[in-house]
């Protein structure tokens, strides 16, 4: 029986766990206790699905006790949409809907919700087919279909179109039955998947035994079996049902009855009377077209007796269960119960042809027995018209589902080629990428090597410039602190210390002098301060040996950072220069030395000028002009530093009489953050 063979999916649980990983890595604490809760639901859901259809009332206890706590909305809406579906199981349809409009309702007014809507009108679809409202169900189907496109997880869209498909057959479509059928096939195949293929299976298996091509509902059924993926009780149920029906068809009684019988013994792990009670009529017909008149009473009237009884029961059923009753009625020959159970009211629009053909067939069958052959003739025609019709129809599902698997064996041959050439393609791309690497790896191979060549380089040049500067340093100090010098300072102050012996200091400043030269001449760096002191000694120093030397203006700002490192020697050598070689022997009464320290930008900057007769290096060949020596070890220690740092220090010498003025100007710029580290 067509009827009682429906094949409804709604899990809607499959748990992601790449996806949430990945999500988790990269999202909020508060994004990922959700995401935890929406794990641990549908692990519940997964572990629990079974007991819905079992224990409705039980799991919507545990549906409800699980939402306490949950922080996630959609975690616990998920829980409330399972708990109306478990509502609707123990009869109360109306309450169910309700609820389920109102997760619709939130859906709406929550973004990235499409997922739980499409599950919302796959639940919904399930109440409305069992209020037998099957066109109303079958937009739910597509309302569901459409959310899930919009949707970023999509693993439900193989049970959307298992459903579409069942209900296209229950209607009559077999061959939009059978294209959804296919389109979740491929949606499973494609992820490389066996789950839910025996739901797929056993629903071609259905769809070709509508079409009374039972050979290939046969091996769809076998197919299923085969299937090594983990069943729900409600899947056996269907799977043992629908082959019952096919054998019916077939008129094969005893292996339809075998079948009808294992889904009897799966169904009464239910806790549902409806499956019973449906299974229960399936086999009461069996039995009596088998003439088991004791067994089709027992089962016929219990089905009968519930359906009988329940308020939601479709006026279809209990047209065909009347209808069932008149058969046995006619075994045994009693007409009166006979006209009795043809003779209720019933709506013809409503009824399907197969249920009015087996009606019409029984009423001939009545008629004939009470040898009113005028009336056996009329429903004998009226049987006739319905059967051609089932006839006519049939031979149009079958030749529109075999146009269907044309195209679609059309379309595969097609990908097919498509997928040949495209791998055609990859493999010459695959040969150019590995060309493409092979090139670049070499580039940077070569790449490499150049650039170690070069540090290489640069460290021996490096090591040569610091070997340069230290050798400099050195000549530097000698130069300065010469013999010629130390014996012409002895002999001034030697006579002077005889005389007075008051003026010790003289002998202490020069030993100042000398021990801060010394000092410093292998520190790449001092602070301000010191370099200050040890060039005010030094100008002190020589005034008191030459009395013409002019004087030396220092002007420091206040804000100016005395404790600040700037390069050792770096004002000493451009004094001790202006002093010794700015001026002749008798300089002017107007000439001076200044100093002149302040900030500027991220750092200071220190003027050296005198307004003597001008630097021009190179031009004069007196040796009492001195080496150079200081002054390039000066250039040298900066050029090194300035490697090793971002900002960069600047020293610069200018000659102002290219300028139209009078002397030399003596520039450098220290940042804040130099590092002297070589």
């Amino acid at each position: 029986m067509k009827k009682f063979t429906s094949l409804f999916r709604c899990n809607g649980i499959p748990v992601m766990c790449s996806l949430l990983l990945c999500m988790l890595i990269s999202c909020t604490p508060r994004q990922k206790a959700n995401l935890q809760q929406r794990n641990a639901i549908d692990t519940f859901l997964i572990n629990r699905y079974d007991s819905i259809y079992t224990y409705p009332a039980l799991m919507e206890q545990r549906f409800r006790t699980a939402q306490t706590g949950l922080t996630d909305s959609s975690a616990y809406y998920k829980l409330e949409l399972f708990s109306s579906y478990c509502l609707f199981l123990q009869g109360y349809a109306d309450s169910a809907l309700w609820i389920n409009r109102r997760i619709e309702d939130y859906c709406h007014t929550h973004p990235h919700s499409d997922a739980l809507e499409a599950q919302c009108w796959n639940h919904r679809f399930a109440i409305l087919q069992a209020l037998s409202q099957r066109d109303s169900a079958i937009a739910c189907l597509h309302h569901a279909y459409n959310a899930l496109m919009k949707s970023d997880d999509r693993s439900e869209l193989e049970n959307i179109c298992i459903n579409l498909a069942d209900q296209y057959r229950q209607k009559g479509e077999l061959a939009n039955a059978s294209r959804y059928y296919r389109r979740a096939l491929w949606l499973v195949d494609s992820l490389g998947s066996e789950r839910i293929k025996f739901s797929i299976y056993t629903g071609l298996a259905q769809v070709y035994a509508d079409l009374h091509n039972f050979h290939q509902a046969h091996y769809y059924f076998d197919m299923a079996e085969r299937n090594p993926e983990p069943r729900l009780h409600y899947e056996n149920y269907i799977h043992f049902n629908s082959k019952g029906n096919c054998y019916y068809f077939e008129e094969k009684y005893p292996e339809a009855l075998a079948c009808f019988k294992q889904a009897y013994e799966v169904c009464r792990q239910f806790n549902q009377p409806s499956y019973n009670a449906l299974i229960e009529a399936n086999i009461g017909e069996i039995f009596t077209l088998m003439n088991c008149n004791d067994s089709a009473h027992h089962y016929l009237n219990k089905a009968y007796a519930y359906f009988k009884n329940d308020p939601t029961t479709g006026k279809e059923v209990m047209f065909y269960l009347n209808s069932l009753q008149a058969a046995l009625a006619l075994n045994e020959n009693r007409l009166d119960r006979v006209n009795y159970y043809l003779s209720q009211p019933y709506d013809s629009v409503k009824i399907g042809p197969l249920y009015m053909y087996l009606h019409n067939k029984r009423f001939m069958e009545y008629y004939a027995r009470k040898g009113d052959f005028i009336h056996a003739y009329r429903y004998r025609v009226a049987m006739n018209e319905y059967d051609d019709s089932m006839r006519n129809l049939r031979h149009i599902n079958n030749i529109a589902e075999i146009d269907y698997r044309y195209r679609q064996d059309t379309t595969l041959l097609k990908r097919d080629i498509m997928i040949a050439h495209n791998r055609e393609q990859l493999s010459t791309q695959r040969n150019t990428l590995i060309l493409v690497l092979s090139l670049l790896i070499i580039s940077i191979l070569g790449a490499a090597l150049i650039i170690v060549h070069i540090n290489r380089k640069n460290e021996r040049e490096y090591s040569r410039q610091l070997t340069l500067v230290s050798r400099l340093r050195m000549e530097n100090v000698k130069n300065r602190i010469s013999p010629h010098y130390v014996f012409n300072v002895l002999n001034a102050v030697m006579p002077v210390f005889k005389q007075y012996p008051d003026l010790s200091h003289l002998l202490k400043l020069f030993i100042q002098v000398l021990r801060g030269n010394l000092l410093v001449s292998d520190q790449i760096s001092v602070p301000l301060a010191n370099e200050i002191e040890l060039v005010k000694n030094y100008v002190t120093l020589r005034q008191e040996i030459t009395p013409r030397t002019p004087p030396t203006k220092w002007e420091i700002d206040s804000d100016v950072p005395l404790q600040m490192f700037i390069p050792s020697m770096s004002i000493q050598i451009p004094v001790e220069n202006a002093l010794k070689y700015a001026f002749d022997n008798e300089p002017p009464t107007d000439a001076y030395l200044r100093v002149r320290i302040k900030v500027s930008g991220q750092g200071i900057v220190i003027n050296i000028r005198d307004n003597g007769c001008g630097y021009d290096p190179g031009h004069s060949d007196n040796s009492e002009r001195g080496t150079g020596n200081g002054l390039k070890m000066l250039f040298r220690t900066i050029e090194l530093l300035n490697g090793k740092n971002t900002e960069q220090m600047k020293f610069n010498i200018s000659n102002l009489s290219a300028q139209g003025e009078q002397g030399t100007l003596v520039s450098l710029y220290v940042p804040f953050n130099y590092q002297f580290k070589l």
